[in-house]
């Protein structure tokens, strides 16, 4: 007895090509510009500090909470914590005397150095953003308004105040890493000294202002998203024994991977509901009950059109003018039709019909005729895939629009 012969399966062949050993990619130029500078940088940081400790070694006189310190090192009076450096040519008057301790005094005590020393330190290492020396001139200024603010408001005299700052402010170098009382812009200082302050009634009902302002805002901003939903039943055209038009493809099943595609975009603002989701075939009466069931805002019907003449092309609307929704029903067709489905070249326009549908639903209908099958190049179109997703974005999208007038 012969045993059965047993089929063997198929083993395809497989070539193992030489495996060449990856090269690991170098190092690219920017990282070696970048360490320099950054290298650079935190180089000149240190010098500058280790140039401060060498200052804070001199002999010094204490004046309150402050150490004076007389330099030869730079032309401006300025602090690095309770350091204050004054420079030995520097002749002040008792007013400029006082303003300078008292403007000094408010740096340490606000530790204004640390602030310093951090964005010093973070240019070294993001220098190549613009926006971090922009942001470096800004706390240096910052400081000064504010210590200039306190000191008036420890009783100075403004006018002598001012005074200080014009008769110390002309000078240029100062000691690194060091807040100081004149090197920042004199004109802005005078500007912000003589700012006359809010009282707190008027400042209240600034902000007050300014909040409702912005919650109003955020109202008209977020209207749409408040809107209710809309419900729109898409009826896929013909189905199972109705094939629609046909010819070396069937309209039927164009038109259901449309309307797969649209309820796939179904959401929480724009409810959709299929007719049908597969291929059967649902009577007209059928359909006009599961539209009128959903009590639905809008029913699209989808079509795919033929003619005799193969040059025919483009997208067409349909509507019933004899009804209470004829209004509404145009003008969300208009919104489908001037849309074109982002796809088609050529629109036909809006007509009028009485399709069985559109008298027997309760709400704004629309047949849209997507293309001639009849035509070569929207069928090119209509039987490529991506471009069938195309149309369903679009008509989406024109559901959107038409959400948004209502």
């Amino acid at each position: 007895m012969t045993e059965p012969l047993v089929e063997k399966p198929y083993v395809e062949d497989i070539t193992l090509s030489e495996i060449k050993p990856t090269e690991t990619p170098s190092t690219p130029p920017f990282f070696y510009v970048y360490f320099m500078i950054s290298s650079f940088l935190l180089f000149r940081f240190l010098k500058n500090l280790f140039q401060i400790f060498r200052l804070t070694k001199q002999k010094s006189k204490r004046v309150g909470k402050l150490k004076l310190i007389t330099i030869t090192d730079s032309d401006l009076v300025s602090s690095f914590f309770n350091f204050m450096f004054i420079p030995k040519n520097q002749v002040l008057s008792d007013n400029d005397y006082l303003s300078i301790i008292t403007h000094e005094t408010i740096h340490y005590k606000e530790l204004h150095t640390i602030d310093i020393l951090f964005i010093e330190l973070l240019n070294c290492v993001l220098w190549f953003n613009p926006f971090m020396w922009l942001y470096k001139k800004a706390i240096l200024q910052n400081h000064e308004f504010l210590a200039d603010e306190k000191s008036i408001l420890s009783g100075i005299d403004i006018e002598n105040y001012s005074n200080s700052i014009i008769n110390l402010g002309q000078k240029e170098y100062r000691v690194p890493l060091t807040s100081g009382f004149n090197f920042i812009q004199i004109k802005n200082r005078i500007i912000m000294l003589h700012k006359s302050k809010s009282s707190v009634l008027k400042q209240t009902l600034k902000i007050g202002t300014v909040l409702v302002l912005f919650a109003g805002i955020i109202m008209l901003s977020s209207y749409k998203d408040l809107k209710e939903p809309i419900v729109v039943v898409i009826d896929a055209g013909h189905g199972g024994k109705d094939s629609g038009n046909i010819t070396d493809v069937k309209e039927k099943e164009i038109i259901l991977e449309i309307s797969n595609l649209l309820t796939s975009y179904s959401n929480e603002k724009i409810q959709i509901i299929p007719t049908r989701a597969s291929d059967e075939f649902i009577s007209l009466n059928q359909r006009s009950e599961i539209v009128n069931k959903a009590n639905a805002d809008l029913m699209i019907s989808l079509h795919c059109n033929s003619h005799n003449d193969n040059s025919v092309n483009g997208v067409e609307a349909y509507y019933k003018d004899d009804n209470e929704n004829k209004d509404t029903s145009y003008k969300y067709s208009k919104v489908l039709i001037e849309n074109k489905f982002n796809v088609f070249s050529k629109s036909r326009g809006i007509k009028v019909a009485n399709f069985h549908l559109l008298q027997n639903v309760n709400c704004p209908a629309i047949y849209l005729e997507l293309g001639f099958l009849s035509n070569k190049e929207d069928k090119a179109i209509l039987t490529d895939r991506s471009k069938r997703e195309d149309i369903a974005k679009s008509i989406f999208e024109s559901l959107n629009k038409i959400r948004s007038s209502k």
